[in-house]
């Protein structure tokens, strides 16, 4: 038994959640994918992280050089999706998939999150308790809906937060998590963990210090809102959108310890968002989810075979839908708080929200 006693009415939605969860349950779900899908080509992460550096600081040098002050968004934009491509290329390096050296992996990991300001072993380690809890009521630490009386109970100040990131600020929701983990150390609770955190917020210290104090006298300080505060709003634009639709769904629940399970978390309970070409190829396929939580060292650019292979090995239990912005809209219009009766989701008012409403990707988007 866990601390809670969640859901106390669940329906004939929970128990079908159940009962899939159960028929996975000992299953190596990492075994359907082939083994030569798990190896790294350097190169080809090479190729990926040059194509992001090379978005993400063309974008904002168009900044510099545009004409009119109405191009800075669609290039901020821009600018934001290099920046989240890089982030991407960042968590095949803390998964131990861009390369099989450590030293390159965390290398690479350090630069690709600059434009975050992240300390890479930060995120690392934070990223890895959301592997290791996915969709866990009490354990994760991705966008864990609370229910609605503990959120009664918390500061004015809390409260203000978890509603507008789950809302109209739903873009500052990493943002959040950044400020509550990225440079805390305290925040971890392993000693060795806590002295890569310190020696990754020295390394972004030594980086950020210079090359903003470069940059104010340079351009002053509307220089720096231009070319990073703007820049790094948008790749966390990118960053909580991208993640909070992974694993938000009106018909996914959230999990106590008493009904949680491993291959449950790794297969049953993220949505991959089926992208246009062009947004998988700058995003580093970050969209296929599912797969990624089966086998995280599966590198960025295998998991469209390896997400074929889980799919053709459990028919009907991979999650996609095409993404459309409408989704977007439903979840942060419904999905607020978690329902302590049905284990799903309500809204503002309280209000339960039934399986099968928009916001779900139900057995149409399971293919």
């Amino acid at each position: 038994m866990g601390a809670f006693d969640f859901p106390s009415a669940p329906d004939e939605h929970f128990q079908t959640f159940l009962a899939q969860a159960e028929q996975i349950e000992g299953e190596r779900l990492a075994g359907a994918i082939p083994k030569e899908y798990f190896e790294p080509r350097v190169g080809r992460g090479i190729v990926g992280f040059t194509v992001s550096w090379l978005l993400y600081a063309g974008a904002i040098a168009g900044v510099a050089w545009a004409p009119h002050w109405l191009l800075w968004i669609p290039l901020w934009i821009v600018a934001g999706l290099g920046g989240w491509g890089l982030h991407c290329i960042a968590h095949d390096c803390g998964h131990g998939s861009f390369s099989r050296s450590r030293k390159l992996n965390y290398a690479i990991g350090h630069v690709s999150l600059l434009p975050l300001i992240y300390p890479f072993h930060a995120w690392r380690h934070v990223h890895n308790m959301h592997h290791s809890s996915t969709n866990h009521l009490e354990l994760d630490t991705d966008w864990r809906p609370l229910p609605a009386g503990m959120y009664d109970r918390m500061s004015l100040w809390q409260k203000a937060v978890y509603i507008s990131t789950r809302t109209w600020a739903f873009w500052g929701g990493t943002i959040n998590y950044w400020v509550e983990s990225g440079f805390r150390p305290g925040f971890y609770p392993k000693a060795g963990q806590r002295r890569e955190v310190r020696r990754s917020i020295m390394f972004v210290a030594a980086v950020a210090v210079p090359y903003f104090a470069t940059l104010v006298y340079f351009t002053g300080v509307p220089g720096l809102l231009l070319y990073f505060v703007a820049p790094w709003i948008a790749t966390h634009a990118w960053f909580s959108a991208t993640t909070l639709m992974h694993h938000s769904s009106s018909d996914v629940p959230y999990l106590t310890a008493e009904y949680w399970t491993r291959n449950a978390s790794r297969l049953l309970v993220t949505t991959d968002y089926v992208y246009p070409k062009w947004l998988l190829f700058l995003t580093h396929n970050i969209s296929i989810h599912t797969a990624h939580h089966v086998a995280p060292v599966v590198p960025y650019y295998n998991l469209p075979k390896a997400q074929a292979m889980l799919k053709e090995r459990y028919p009907g239990m991979v999650r996609e839908r095409k993404f459309s912005f409408g989704q977007m809209w439903s979840i942060v219009r419904h999905l607020h708080f978690y329902d302590t009766e049905s284990g799903y989701y309500s809204d503002l008012s309280r209000s339960k929200v039934t399986p099968g409403t928009p916001t779900s990707v139900g057995s149409e988007g399971s293919r």
